[in-house]
């Protein structure tokens, strides 16, 4: 049997293949291949560990003509065609637990970043401005304001955990999640929308779907209090960028925190090129340790699949 890696930026195949070689199964690494050429290399491959680095069409599938599993290097699998994938009989897992420390760390650290204004503070210094002379910074004593997390699943739970020691009130929106699970937690549960007009900073934590796409539009940003904070650290086409952007210009959303883009690389001239925006390059994930968390983990639902055994992380159990 063969597993196929596609669409990653990993240096080798040496961490899979301590996982699958001691069980008889192949490791081919075709990550640097764009993708037409890495799906025909990979079309007898009995399965295929795929990173972010393109999508998984149809089209791509059904030339995958042995395949019977796809594992994603990741939490998210919107670059898979699930409806092909299920008509083609294939399995798509993911590995939805690797990174949870890593990206509510990341979440928190933006948050607390804009809390504080880190963003401003080191060219006012190198202007030579000192003290308290800015005006209009908005400092905002934290056990006093209120934190909205969309999303409750690992990660969102997570941030909620390292939050409610700092943030006065913690507010979650996840209809999937009950009420006790959050109050367990110290967070109140509520709707989406009066998350949107009491939270002074908001931090997004829900997959990429169709209900979820432009989940924060124009509308949702108009509930917001004005000078509001948000972070996302989940997927780009969760926030209407457009309307993301007229709000930043006009000071509503005072500033945001993104790791994710609607366009990866985004344009040079687009969100990330706006002042009270920080950037991060799709990176809330990475530590070394979650890196080969992610691939031992990834091989070793591949494995399990191809030797008949249950699958441990298929995609209709994901929670973000």
């Amino acid at each position: 049997m063969r597993v196929a890696t596609l669409g990653h930026r990993f240096p080798d195949a040496a961490v899979e293949g301590q996982v699958l070689l001691p069980m008889g199964i192949e490791v081919d690494w075709l990550g640097p291949l764009p993708r037409d050429a890495a799906v025909e290399a990979a079309r007898d491959a009995d399965a295929v560990l795929l990173g972010l680095g393109f999508a998984l069409d149809a089209h791509s599938l059904e030339r995958l003509h042995r395949c019977r599993a796809v594992v994603r290097y990741g939490v998210g699998v919107d670059n898979v065609d699930l409806a092909a994938a299920a008509r083609l009989g294939m399995t798509v897992c993911n590995v939805p637990d690797y990174a949870v420390e890593e990206v509510a760390n990341h979440a928190m650290a933006l948050l607390l970043l804009f809390a504080r204004r880190l963003d401003i503070w080191p060219a006012a210094v190198r202007a030579g401005q000192w003290g308290a002379a800015l005006p209009g910074v908005g400092l905002r004593r934290l056990s006093r304001s209120t934190l909205g997390v969309v999303g409750a699943g690992r990660i969102g739970r997570a941030v909620i955990a390292r939050a409610m020691p700092i943030w006065g009130r913690v507010l979650a929106a996840d209809p999937a999640v009950d009420i006790e699970t959050l109050r367990s937690l110290g967070a109140d549960k509520t709707s989406l929308e009066a998350l949107l007009t009491e939270s002074d900073f908001i931090t997004l934590h829900v997959p990429s779907a169709v209900e979820t796409k432009s989940l924060i539009g124009a509308g949702e940003l108009d509930m917001m209090k004005h000078g509001v904070v948000i972070v996302n650290c989940s997927r780009g086409d969760i926030i209407d960028e457009a309307a993301l952007s007229a709000r930043i210009a006009d000071g509503r959303v005072l500033a945001a925190g993104l790791d994710v883009f609607a366009s990866e690389p985004p344009p040079a001239d687009g969100l990330p090129a706006l002042p009270r925006v920080w950037a991060t390059p799709h990176i809330a994930w990475l530590s070394d340790e979650s890196i080969v968390e992610l691939r031992r983990r990834a091989a070793e639902e591949a494995g399990r699949i191809l030797r008949g055994e249950p699958a441990w992380y298929l995609v209709a159990s994901v929670l973000v």
